[in-house]
């Protein structure tokens, strides 16, 4: 992952995509194992795809409309994002002109530690 201008990395992390759904419907191409990122502007996946990291999604974390930590023992990050502000490099996904949201269901050592941090970081000003 490139970072920004004035971005600074904050987590990063194997992650297991458990559900990424949108409009009623599984984006079964958006699951799986990935390494993720977490940085002081934005949330990325990637994975590895020929030799090379392809990211499966990013969005910007003032996308982030809900987050929050679900379970007791086998704790996952829950997190609800606006549909229009994602992005993806996988062939046919293209979220741009959509309305609504995503929720994503992530599987992550220290769900609680990105929670913290994503909602500090996607506070609306």
């Amino acid at each position: 992952m490139i970072l920004k201008s004035g971005e600074e990395k904050r987590k990063e992390d194997k992650a297991m995509i458990e559900e990424f759904k949108c409009e009623g419907h599984s984006q079964e191409s958006l699951q799986g194992e990935g390494n993720l990122f977490l940085t002081t502007q934005r949330f990325t996946l990637e994975r590895e795809a020929e030799g090379k990291a392809v990211t499966v999604f990013e969005f910007p974390l003032k996308a982030v409309d809900e987050v929050r930590v679900k379970g007791f023992i086998g704790k996952v990050l829950l997190l609800r994002v606006i549909l229009k502000e994602i992005n993806s490099g996988i062939e046919k996904i293209d979220f741009s002109g959509k309305k609504g949201v995503a929720n994503l269901k992530i599987k992550v050592d220290d769900p609680k530690g990105y929670a913290d941090e994503i909602s500090f970081r996607s506070r609306k000003t």
